[in-house]
């Protein structure tokens, strides 16, 4: 619009004149690449579906994706679509949390958790954008997102975690058996639901799908952070699973069918050919700790109750963490460190009990 070019800068660290050189043709490349997308008429709008489509083609998870979109379409195109992102400020940014989090031209307010998952996707595609050329600074990351505040996590005790799995086996079978698959393992709804007779061999599980939905689509794919593993359970859980299996081919039997070669370790169906729902599995599980009075139980701590479990025990983080499919040992540590802390406090109080002098008597 003025006439004078746009100047680009960037700083590189070099040990000689010929590696500076190389790095700026290096550079000069990639802006040629991209140059038909640094005249600065991308909006927010189209920045996002670019990126949408780029992290599809990149293998990102279904689940992942549809929820980026509806975060765009409900929340982030209504207030930036139109706007161009050269033009998209960490002010306009800070103004929209602000918004949000007082419900202003909304019908409600919406928590800090929830503005920073809508933040990280306008965030993510403002960083490819950076990366494409489109950008020379990505504002996202000088606005200001509210803060999570600290929560304390809340880990099941033996005595809760055996009257869930009691509860659950009284209701249905189905459901116990589940139940005692998270405990056992520490995987997560999704992966116990896509478990196959063929992950099984003799005391070793393998991990190493997950069923997801993604609006009204369904199916597998690979685990949270595409790795396989496999979990070994002890004699008792063994022999849970062997009685199990012989219970599915007595179910098949008696509805006249055969299980299927890859059947689902636990199914609706008599041959095993289809899972159970992970959303009615949760659902379930919500229920019943409502019956059992522990509001504060839900699915997803009995991984946590596995965790601190295993660290309470003294095993090591890395192997814990190999466990629950964490890529790294400290995330491990870093979830579940004070958990763990309060059950080795609890530990030793009886150990101290030792010290206490008798009573006369």
């Amino acid at each position: 619009m003025t006439g004078h070019p746009r100047q680009r800068t960037r700083t590189v660290e070099a040990k000689n004149q010929t590696e500076a050189r190389a790095a700026l043709r290096a550079w000069q490349k990639e802006l040629d690449e991209n140059r038909e997308a640094t005249d600065s008429t991308a909006t927010v709008r189209s920045l996002v579906e670019e990126w949408l489509r780029h992290s599809e083609a990149r293998g990102r998870a279904p689940r992942t994706l549809h929820d980026a979109r509806r975060s765009a379409e409900t929340v982030i195109f209504p207030e930036f679509g139109d706007v161009r992102i050269a033009d998209l400020t960490p002010r306009h940014l800070d103004e929209w949390y602000r918004k949000l989090a007082t419900g202003e031209g909304r019908d409600r307010p919406l928590k800090p958790t929830s503005i920073r998952r809508h933040h990280a996707v306008l965030s993510a595609s403002l960083g490819q954008a950076v990366r494409w050329g489109w950008l020379d600074r990505n504002p996202a990351e000088r606005a200001q997102p509210p803060l999570l505040g600290r929560t304390e996590l809340q880990v099941p005790t033996v005595e809760e975690v055996q009257a869930l799995l009691s509860r659950g086996a009284q209701r249905n079978e189905r459901w116990g058996m589940l139940l005692s698959l998270a405990v056992l393992t520490g995987a997560r709804r999704g992966e116990l639901c896509a478990l196959r007779w063929t992950d099984i061999e003799d005391d070793r599980i393998r991990v190493r799908r997950s069923l997801y939905r993604a609006g009204t689509e369904r199916g597998e794919k690979s685990t949270k952070g595409g790795r396989e593993r496999w979990v070994v359970v002890a004699p008792a859980g063994r022999a849970l699973l062997e009685a199990w299996r012989a219970r599915c081919l007595e179910v098949a039997a008696g509805a006249d069918v055969t299980l299927v070669p890859d059947a689902f370790v636990v199914s609706p169906f008599p041959d095993g050919s289809r899972p159970v729902n992970p959303e009615t599995f949760s659902s379930v599980v919500h229920k019943l700790c409502a019956e059992l009075d522990i509001p504060h139980v839900h699915l997803h701590s009995l991984r946590h109750f596995a965790a601190t479990e295993m660290l309470s025990a003294g095993i090591d983080p890395r192997n814990a963490a190999e466990i629950l499919g964490h890529a790294n040992p400290s995330l491990t540590m870093s979830l579940y460190a004070h958990a763990t802390l309060d059950r080795q406090r609890t530990a030793a109080e009886v150990l101290a009990r030792t010290l206490a002098p008798p009573t006369a008597g």
